[in-house]
């Protein structure tokens, strides 16, 4: 199944970086895509793509640190990600099936971090979400390899 990662976050905002540390784990195994933003840049890198996985921070009110994962299904105006990109990830992703349909994805999984600090400036995660990362990065790994 043609796959693409795709990792979002802001390099500088301490655990607003987890899902772009998370997918540079798969870099050169599977299509590998980074970016800081929710919007339409998302759509330009699933279309054509089988499968997409979503890697991000989220705040839902979970323990810092704890992994969760959706189906595209399950996001749809449920939960709200990270206030630090510009559209929702829910959103932009009602808005590419309704725009390109076929050409999206068949299958999404969104694998994210609860996180506890977005807003200070550093490359390093929190205590709590560093440790989570290794479970995501496992979590990934057993959907990228269920081809």
């Amino acid at each position: 199944m043609r796959t693409v990662l795709v990792g979002i976050g802001n390099p500088v905002l301490t655990d607003d970086s987890v899902g772009i540390q998370i997918a540079q784990h798969f870099e050169g195994l599977v299509d590998t895509e980074i970016l800081m933003t929710t919007d339409f840049k998302v759509l330009d890198k699933i279309l054509g793509y089988e499968r997409a996985i979503i890697v991000d921070g989220v705040r839902l009110g979970n323990e810092p640190g704890t992994v969760v994962e959706f189906d595209f299904k399950d996001l749809i105006f449920t939960h709200t990600f990270s206030g630090t990109h510009n559209l929702s990830l829910p959103t932009t992703l009602s808005m590419g099936y309704q725009l390109f349909g076929e050409e999206m994805p068949k299958e999404i999984k969104i694998i994210a971090v609860e996180v506890e600090d977005v807003e200070t400036f550093g490359t390093e995660c929190t205590p709590h979400v560093k440790a989570a990362i290794p479970r995501a990065v496992e979590l990934v790994r057993s959907h990228v390899q269920n081809r």
